[in-house]
């Protein structure tokens, strides 16, 4: 790995060399964010591997950024991350590059290299997926896992190392309706997979299938998701307090990296392990490309999981940090009620009721709840972003003053 130091250099050049050796050194993802007050890293990555770093100051990398998002006709003021494709040419070498700019947690942006056919970069024959046994880049197949709206999961292991990983392939009909879908998803997946944290589902490894299709490979998580647990009945409070600091201290990092998951269901959570209570979050590939508005046709298909989606996104505005907080706030009501904030057989009249039905009451057969529970997942689902919390670390702390009271006073007093 290169490290090198740019000094005194013209924002707006510098955003074009960055494009250059993007595309030159045949890089598949270059990372653009402040690592200190005063610093920013520019980060060129192959095969998940760092090939070399550039630092700058902090004002010169975010005024970088800004050219880019200039050239890639993107709105700085945006509240939510945006992305767009450029083409770049650099000596022999041509690729479209997808320009994400994201401003949350200091302004930062991503960079993902298509290559255009005919360079001589050199790539793997791509495979399909197809029977056990079969190989998919160094994984091969050993049996499918489960096949949900957006994507099939398989288990794999690792050719060389014999170690047993999930391998998840977006669904063909996904990509078939929109083929946009396989770039935002690698992109999205790329993005979390920087992010370490003990409630998220680490992810090791991607590519594409012979049709296009992307993959990632992920940790394989033996445990029960939220949506089977809370199946067999509504969650005693204290765990539920428990999951709920647990899934939005994963969130709230992701956010500070500039990420937004968009589809925070108990089916994206899994409790690994019951004592104590650990909760991995999961699917953040698959949640950028989640749906974006009320279907006509497919509503399954598009929207995914239309119980926890917030009202923004089924006006067809894009998913943020506050968007998440809904979508945590409608799991907390499922784990605590026993069911999802709303309920209706029909498709088009459940999105409709997350956007105009009034916040229902949030009651648990165990007893009464403390009032600032309530409150919690009362702010998560207001229809208004502005109304929920002003960030997840402000839900977090909220979550975090009513452990605390429970573990001093005692979790029946709070019940009394």
């Amino acid at each position: 790995m290169a490290s090198s130091e740019a000094r005194g250099i013209d924002p707006k050049r510098l955003a074009d060399l960055v494009l250059a050796a993007a595309v030159r050194s045949q890089a598949e993802t270059v990372y653009l964010e402040p690592t200190s007050d005063e610093i920013y890293t520019f980060s060129f990555e192959r095969n998940k591997q760092v090939i070399t770093t550039v630092t700058v100051e902090a004002l010169v990398g975010a005024a970088a950024i800004a050219r880019l998002a200039y050239i890639a006709n993107l709105d700085l003021a945006a509240a939510s991350s945006s992305s767009a494709v450029t083409k770049v040419r650099s000596g022999d070498r041509d690729a479209d590059v997808i320009i994400t700019i994201r401003p949350s947690g200091g302004l930062r942006a991503e960079l993902v290299v298509v290559p255009q056919r005919g360079n001589r970069a050199r790539t793997a024959p791509p495979v399909a997926v197809g029977s056990i046994g079969d190989v998919v880049g160094n994984y091969r197949i050993v049996e499918p896992l489960g096949e949900g709206g957006m994507g099939t999961v398989y288990r794999v292991d690792h050719v060389a190392l014999g170690r047993s990983y999930a391998l998840k392939v977006l669904r063909s009909r996904v990509f078939e309706k929109d083929p946009t879908a396989g770039q935002r998803f690698l992109r999205e997946a790329r993005a979390a997979s920087r992010v370490r944290h003990p409630n998220i589902g680490d992810v090791f490894d991607f590519g594409h299938l012979a049709d296009g299709r992307p993959y990632f490979v992920m940790e394989l998580l033996e445990g029960e998701s939220l949506a089977d647990r809370v199946a067999r009945g509504a969650l005693d409070p204290s765990d539920v307090v428990t999951i709920a600091r647990q899934m939005a201290s994963a969130l709230a990092t992701v956010h500070d990296h500039g990420v937004v998951h968009a589809d925070v269901t108990p089916s994206n959570a899994l409790i690994i392990s019951d004592d104590p209570v650990h909760v991995k979050l999961i699917d953040f590939g698959l949640a950028a490309i989640a749906g974006e508005g009320i279907p006509e046709q497919e509503g399954d298909f598009v929207l995914g999981t239309p119980s926890y989606i917030s009202p923004e996104q089924l006006r067809g505005l894009p998913a943020t940090d506050r968007s998440d907080q809904y979508g945590l706030g409608a799991v907390l009501f499922e784990l605590i009620a026993g069911r999802p904030p709303y309920i209706h057989k029909e498709l088009r009249e459940l999105c409709m009721m997350h956007i105009q039905a009034p916040i229902p009451v949030v009651e648990s057969p165990h007893g009464p709840l403390p009032p600032k529970l309530a409150d919690v997942i009362t702010t998560c689902l207001q229809k208004s972003p502005q109304q929920r919390f002003p960030g997840m670390r402000a839900m977090l702390a909220a979550l975090e003053e009513i452990d605390r009271g429970a573990h001093h006073r005692g979790w029946r007093k709070w019940l009394g």
